[in-house]
């Protein structure tokens, strides 16, 4: 028998070649199975069509077939599809190129055309759906659902192609009526007015007023109005008895119905306010947040589901409104370099006066979300008020010890007076100054033992007393936190602790009131 040597790097050659294989191998299968990747399973119109890789652009192709499909016929073809993805993480799954995938799309579309005999005019505004026999009846339903706010039939429904959009749908929207007849289309698109929108309005209006603060028109009645919501239409096929009656779907599209928003919350705020002002109940905040019950607290910034009662399509107006009101002129005012802010002294008082005022309002739904004063007539001058006032920050007030128990507070006590509090620690606890300022004393006084006086820059006096040891002298200035003695039971104690008293005006007062922690 022949023998073959075969040496490690034969063998070795060998390991890297069959492993080059494996890999190939892997490679040509992954090009058309998933081989433990994530990847998306596709339902169009809830039938399951297959797998794609997670890069394939499904809406991207549904509205490439649209417009192939639309090309191909001459006419707009716009079945209404809806598609979903799922995310899926299984070993060696076949995935659909996107050529399989825009195969299968083209039979659905088609089957659909051909299936269904009606064709159709569909209004899709989010998640609502209503179809129409004609363009002209579509066009009547968004009338009827804004005659509410626009009795006098100043504005009209209109529709306009959007480039952004694909081939087939419009965008419907509201344009004034012409005093002469017709409509007035705006020569924007719709995602101009929307970006500009009231803004435009109010800001043109600003400027017209500041450079004519003399000028006696105004601005008055409904300057403009359009439906908040996108709303889009498009040629579709239905079968028979799928189209809408146009007053049940005005009733349907305009009332409340309760859906989910989040709400973050705002210094000041709390539950009970916030479901006022959003038209629902603390119980429903509470259910929906899983919160423990009505007295939970809620923090600045946190955000909270709230059911907001809402129609599927609402109407934003801006509105122009002229009225008389009585104004107060701001104040003047004269800073103080020398007082605090706390200090102020009226020099003169103001004088209430009369207006006539021009507004813009929005209204959304016939609720205010603002009002800007444009234009005003002064009938009768406000004089204003003249007040001094100082610029200082005044300073704070620190409790001054970390822990300790509050054993004493400021009142009569045992038939005497209790200038300040007391709060019992352990011997040698760090003391610290209440407040910035200058030491006046610093010494054995009496029944306060070894205390310390602090001066501070607003007038007033802080005293801690009854200290095992003084680490600061008479004339010494200090900030806000520095260590001044360590507690003790010297002068008339009754344990170790620290006492600490506040005068202003050289009265004692509770210092409680004043310390922030």
């Amino acid at each position: 028998m022949k023998r073959v040597h075969i040496t490690r790097k034969a063998v070795a050659q060998a390991v890297l070649v069959a492993a080059a294989g494996v890999a190939a191998l892997l490679f040509g299968m992954s090009e058309k199975m998933g081989i433990g990747q994530t990847y998306h399973g596709i339902w169009v119109n809830g039938s399951f069509l297959g797998y794609v890789s997670v890069e394939t652009d499904v809406k991207q192709l549904c509205q490439q077939v649209r417009r192939e499909l639309s090309a191909e016929s001459g006419q707009r073809l716009c079945a209404d599809i809806q598609w979903e993805y799922e995310e899926i993480r299984k070993p060696f799954q076949k995935l659909m190129t996107e050529d399989e995938l825009k195969g299968a799309l083209r039979g659905i579309i088609t089957q659909a055309a051909d299936l269904k005999t009606e064709r159709v005019y569909t209004v899709a505004i989010e998640e609502y759906r209503a179809n129409f026999k004609t363009i002209e009846d579509a066009l009547t339903f968004l009338n009827r659902v804004k005659a509410g706010p626009d009795a006098a039939g100043e504005y009209e429904a209109y529709v306009c192609a959007e480039d952004s959009h694909i081939s087939g749908i419009l965008n419907a929207d509201l344009t004034a009526v012409s005093p002469h007849g017709g409509s007035v289309i705006p020569e924007e698109t719709l995602a101009d007015r929307l970006s500009a929108g009231a803004n435009a309005q109010i800001s043109g209006a600003m400027e017209y007023a500041a450079a004519n603060p003399d000028a006696g028109g105004y601005q008055t009645g409904v300057l403009d109005m359009e439906f908040i919501e996108t709303v889009e239409i498009f040629e579709n096929y239905v079968e028979p008895g799928q189209i809408a009656d146009i007053d049940a779907q005005v009733e349907e599209v305009t009332k409340e119905k309760e859906s989910n928003k989040i709400y973050v919350v705002e210094p000041g705020d709390c539950l009970s306010v916030i479901a006022m002002d959003h038209d629902t109940t603390v119980s429903s905040i509470v259910a929906l947040n899983g919160m423990s019950g009505p007295d939970q607290m809620i923090r600045d910034g946190q955000e909270l589901i709230i059911a907001v009662p809402e129609p599927d399509l609402r109407i934003r107006m801006t509105v122009g409104e002229v009225y008389e009101e009585e104004y107060t002129a701001d104040p003047q005012i004269i800073e103080n370099n020398s007082w605090y802010t706390t200090k102020e002294v009226v020099h003169q008082e103001g004088t209430t006066g009369q207006r006539e005022r021009n507004d813009i309002v929005i209204y959304e739904n016939g609720m205010e979300t603002s009002r800007e004063l444009i234009h005003q007539n002064i009938l009768v001058e406000s004089q204003a008020a003249v007040i001094e006032r100082g610029t200082i920050i005044p300073p704070t007030y620190i409790k001054p010890i970390s822990g300790g128990r509050y054993t004493s507070g400021f009142g009569r006590r045992w038939g005497r007076m209790h200038k300040g509090v007391d709060w019992a620690c352990p011997v040698g606890t760090t003391v610290r100054a209440s407040s910035a300022g200058t030491v006046i004393q610093a010494s054995y006084s009496g029944g306060y033992g070894n205390n310390v006086v602090i001066s501070h820059p607003d007038g007033r006096m802080t005293r801690y007393a009854h200290n095992s040891k003084l680490l600061v002298h008479v004339g010494q200035h200090v900030e806000q936190g520095d260590a001044i003695a360590l507690s003790g039971n010297t002068g008339r104690s009754t344990g170790p602790h620290v006492h600490f008293e506040i005068y202003i005006n050289g009265a004692a007062v509770n210092p409680l009131n004043y310390i922030g922690n």
